[in-house]
Parts: structure tokens; sequence; C-alpha cells
């Protein structure tokens, strides 16, 4: 009889047969050595669009479900039974399956809350076994995976990704793995016009557990695409003499298309370069902790120049385990010093930094309880810095990084242009001329107490004002790392992290008197002071 692949919390599986080499701790690998040749499937931070579909409102305590493929920057394609537990009609309209309480992780994007859930009307396990989840926030730096046109006929190769388990009775669930699989006819009354097959011999690889809504790839003859997306199989162990089978994407595309509307036709998402591209770097490395090694250090090199550094860590997720992540540029992070912190009883965590200072970063993964392996995936974003979608707001501009041509009236359509800040605490500068680069540092509450709930629990603005345009920068609740831009005489930069804003630096770029207008305002910030 056939059986879904699904993984009821507290567990959720894994993708492959076979048991996974892990490197030893503090070992960083390369970009290329996580793209080397896949044989019974091996961790990997490649196939950004792959995620896992996670159980809980809270990132800090999450645990594993099911896996699921990003199709559009808002779109993720999983299989129905992991948000159904009836049919088609029974998850329809007001029935339909409640997002709240379902999180996407994606290694290079961090954690995004579903807002709306939709099931294919025709499910009945194991047939139309698809869903369709819109995330509450668009992704960036993501490029989403296109819907493959048509299936794959038997003898086809293609590359099986998910979040499950290597086996129906391993406890090795929430590591993301990738592996080579042959299709094959369709058997024991799965439909070949519907569905994707294989058999597994214990060759290749094979999908189990938690690899429930997980991509299918093929090359579709114009690169790679998404063909199948993994439902169930014969053997609830998944070992050798299986049979497995996905939902086919070319059968039911139109259906897709439907659910997902204008956002499947993104190619790629956000103003970043997407991961995989040149002008990125991953670094991707895996460990295991026990008693005897209850930590893993680890360092990512952050070049001049770069927009993000983002680190994703996913460990085994069998509530066997609880480890915990922290970041810290220039020098060895600990417990008690870091640039931001993962904590809670989940095995999922992000850290994002916009452009974040030319250092060696440090990232050490800490054992409170339990053994097992994690992974760190640490992507960095180069190329051009954003101007649009990078958290700053031009007033009177076009979000074009120039001064000409501003915004008659409404902003342009790409532009989020917004009033300057007309509260909070205010200090003028004068930049005086003969000292272009003369530094002014801004501190926040003059007691050396940082306003430590910004920005992490709440949103925090700032509106820089040289006397010929202001910006405002608006600091969503949560980012943390460096922002950086220019006025026509100026430039400024504010620095901060989980613990809260620490400082405001202004530099004057022309030989010219200029006087500055800072204004600030977050929910507790006391007071400004001029820096001596």
């Amino acid at each position: 009889m056939p059986r879904t692949r699904l993984q009821l919390p507290l567990a959720a599986a894994a993708l492959f047969t076979v048991t996974v080499l892990l490197g030893p701790p503090g070992k960083s690998a390369s970009p290329a050595e996580f793209h080397t040749s896949i044989v019974n499937g091996w961790p990997t931070s490649g196939f950004p669009a792959a995620g896992a579909l996670l159980v809980g409102d809270d990132p800090a305590t999450a645990v594993t479900l099911c896996s699921g493929v990003l199709i559009g920057c808002q779109t993720l394609l999983t299989a129905a039974h992991c948000v159904c537990d009836t049919n088609g009609a029974g998850c329809a309209g007001a029935r339909a399956p409640n997002p709240v309480g379902r999180l996407v992780y994606l290694q290079h994007a961090g954690f995004f809350r579903a807002s709306r859930i939709r099931v294919h009307p025709d499910y009945q396990f194991p047939r139309a076994d698809l869903a369709v989840i819109k995330l509450g926030t668009p992704v960036t730096g993501i490029a989403p995976a296109p819907l493959a046109l048509a299936a794959p006929t038997p003898g086809a190769p293609g590359t099986i990704v998910g979040f499950g388990r290597t086996g129906g009775g391993a406890n090795d669930l929430g590591l993301k793995r990738s592996g080579s699989i042959t299709t094959a006819p369709c058997t024991d009354g799965i439909s070949n016009d519907t569905a994707v097959c294989w058999n597994f011999t214990g060759a290749g690889a094979n999908s189990c557990n938690g690899d429930s809504g997980g991509p299918l790839f093929v090359d579709s003859g114009f690169g790679t695409a998404v063909a199948g997306i993994a439902s169930g199989g014969r053997n609830e162990s998944c070992l050798a003499g299986d049979f497995a089978f996905d939902a086919s994407v070319a059968a039911y595309r139109d259906w897709i298309e439907a659910e997902g509307g204008p956002d499947l036709q993104h190619a790629t998402c956000g103003g970043v370069p997407q991961a995989g591209d040149p002008r990125t770097t991953i670094l991707a490395a895996d460990a295991t902790l026990d008693e005897a090694v209850p930590a893993g250090a680890h360092t990512v090199e952050v070049p001049p120049g770069m927009n993000e550094l983002r680190v994703g860590f996913n460990g085994i997720d069998d509530g066997q385990a609880n480890f915990d992540l922290y970041v810290k540029a220039g020098r060895p992070a600990t417990p008690d010093d870091y640039d931001c912190r993962v904590a809670g009883a989940g095995q999922y965590g992000y850290c994002q930094f916009l452009f974040p200072a030319p250092a060696t970063w440090h990232l050490l993964v800490q054992r409170v309880s339990g053994s097992g392996p994690y992974q760190l995936t640490a992507t960095v974003f180069g190329g051009d810095p954003p101007v649009c979608g990078n958290s700053v707001r031009e007033t009177g501009e076009q979000c074009d990084g120039s001064d000409d041509g501003a915004c008659p009236g409404e902003c342009n359509a790409a532009c989020a242009c917004g009033l300057p800040c007309t509260e909070g605490g205010l200090v003028p500068l004068k930049l005086r001329l003969g000292h272009p680069f003369l530094a002014r540092a801004l501190l926040l509450n003059p007691s050396g107490t940082y306003d430590r709930l910004d920005p992490r629990a709440t949103d925090f603005s700032m509106t820089v004002d040289d006397g010929t345009s202001p910006l405002e920068i608006m600091i969503p609740a949560g980012d943390a790392g460096w922002v950086r831009s220019t006025t026509r005489d100026g430039a400024y930069r504010w620095t901060g992290g989980l613990a809260g804003v620490r400082g405001v630096i202004l530099k004057c770029r022309r030989m010219r008197s200029r006087d500055w207008r800072i204004t600030l305002k977050g929910s507790s910030i006391e007071a400004l002071r001029r820096a001596r």
C-alpha cells in the first residue's frame, strides 16, 4: 500500500537511505566542496530554492514537518498531505488549512511565515498530492525554481532534495540532503499520467519521512526545472526494494500557475545577486557535536564592499539535541560575546548582516544538550549596493542612487519614499570647511545604555538631512549590521546588532561647510549626544 513521506512532529524526515559522512568540527567547506558528485545522498547547501516546512510560530522552537520548493518570490510548492489530513474537498474554502503556525526555512534567506495555503481540489492521496503556500513577505536573494513543461520519461536522471530522514528508523531529520535517482514506470496503482516514479535498489538515492513536498529536479533542456514533488513510497523503511513516487508538476502545472499567479513570473527575487550567482560566495560546513566535541568553530572571510552576510543554521531535529549559534565579526564568538545569537529548543536559526564589516567572521555552534550533526550555510552577497529594497527610503528621490529626477508629487513605483522623522532626539552637526573627512559619531543614550530594544523588537528609523536632500533609513525589527548610503554632500552609516543600535557615523564628502540634522526615533531612545 502506498504510504506518505510525511513526518509528524516531533520528527520529520530525511532524504537518503545511507549513512551520511559529516566533516569534523571546525571544517569550513569551500563552494566547490559542497557541489561534489552525489552518491546515495549527501548534506548540501546547494539548491537554494529547496526549503523546510516547519510547525511552530516561533523559529526558536519550530520543528520539521516537510520539505518544499520556492517557485515564486512568495510562493512555495509542497505536498498536500503535509497540510491537509482529509482530501481536496475537505481542505477547501472555509476549511482551507490554517497558515498560522507554519514557517518556511531557506538556508540562504531565513524564515518566512505562511499567509495562505491552497490544496489541489482533486487531492485524494496519492492523487494530486500538491499544495501551494503563499508567504507573508517576499524572499530575496534566491532564484525561484522553474516548473517543468513535460514529465521526464522513464530512465531519465534526476536529483531529489529534502530535509528528511536517511531511513524510516533513522533519527536524523532536519539536515538538507540531495541525491540522484533514475525515473522508472509507475506501478502499484500509481498513474504514469500524474506521477513520476523510481525504484530504489540500494544504489542512487531515495526519499523518506520529512522529504514530502521536496523537489525532484531534472534537466528540462533549458536548464534545471522541478518535475516532481515528493509524495510517498511503498516501504516505511525507505530502504532497498522501495518504490517511490512524486506528484508530477507537468500534469498539474495549470493549477499550480493559477494559484501562484504573477509571482511565478519572477526569475529572480530582490535587488541583490541570487545565491549561486558569481557575485555571491556560499560557504558550507557540517559537523557533529557530542559530549566529547561540544562546539564547532567556523570562519567566513568577508571582503570590503559586500552587501549582505546571511548565516543559516539547521541541525538534527528529532528532539535529541539542542545547539545554539553565535556569530561575531573580527574575533571568535562566545556565548558572552557575539553580534548575533540564536538560542532555543529549535534546531533552526538565521542571522543577517547588511553591509557587513570587511573582516573574518566567526561562527560558533555550541552544544547545549544531546548530540548529532548540524549544517551551517554562510552566504556573502556582493555586487553593486542595492538602493531600493535595502531598508533605505529616499525622500524626494527615485531610488536610483542619483540626485536628479526628484519625484514630482508621489514617488516612483520603485521607490518607497517616506517623510522625515518628526519625533525622537534631534542633534545638529556642523562639518567644517577644511575637514572633508571629519567624523562625527552620535551615540544613543548618554548613560551608555544603548537602545537595546531596537532593532530586535521594534522598528527603528533615522533621518539624515544635509540641507539638500533628506534620507530616511527604516530599520525593520530583527535587522542587524551596517547600512550605508549618501546624500549630495555626505555619507552616513549606522551599525547595530541584536543588542541594539550602537551609533551613527557621518562623514563630509566635500570641501565645504554643511549643517547636518539628525533625527532618530525608536521605542526606547532617551536622548542623543555628540561623541567627543
